[in-house]
């Protein structure tokens, strides 16, 4: 029995620990007032996953944090996706961050390559200045 009573109290010792910790990393990245921007899903979510994990890795080196604040700066229709995860679904920040862009890679105008001025063709009547 007194086995057992030692296991749980270290059980919950690591617990609070646990949390302790991560109150205060969270407490640390408010106090250095990082503005993180949300996502206005007009652009490559990539960009934005990039900017928010380069904020947040300069005073969070926790990836279950980072997990946790980054919906934080979701708004619309990236909230609902989400929103709608089930719980536990989410192993890590690269977990998330490749689960988001695959469904939201769509959403945002494709930049174009250099190779696709290839297929420019200069009508008769087109001028090459501008007008």
């Amino acid at each position: 029995m007194k086995t057992l009573t030692t296991t749980l109290s270290l059980y919950f010792i690591n617990i609070y620990k646990a949390r302790y910790l991560e109150a205060t990393i969270l407490k640390e990245y408010l106090s250095a007032k990082t503005s993180l921007d949300t996502y206005d899903e007009l652009t490559d979510p990539r960009d934005h996953l990039q900017n928010v994990r380069g904020s947040l890795e300069l005073v969070i080196h926790d990836n279950d944090v980072m997990c946790k604040i980054l919906p934080t700066t979701f708004r619309g229709n990236m909230r609902t996706w989400y929103n709608s995860l089930k719980s536990g679904s989410i192993l890590s920040f690269q977990d998330l961050y490749v689960k988001l862009v695959a469904c939201f890679s769509t959403t945002f105008p494709m930049k174009k390559s250099s190779a696709e001025l290839f297929g420019v063709i200069q009508g008769e009547k087109e001028s090459i200045r501008p007008i």
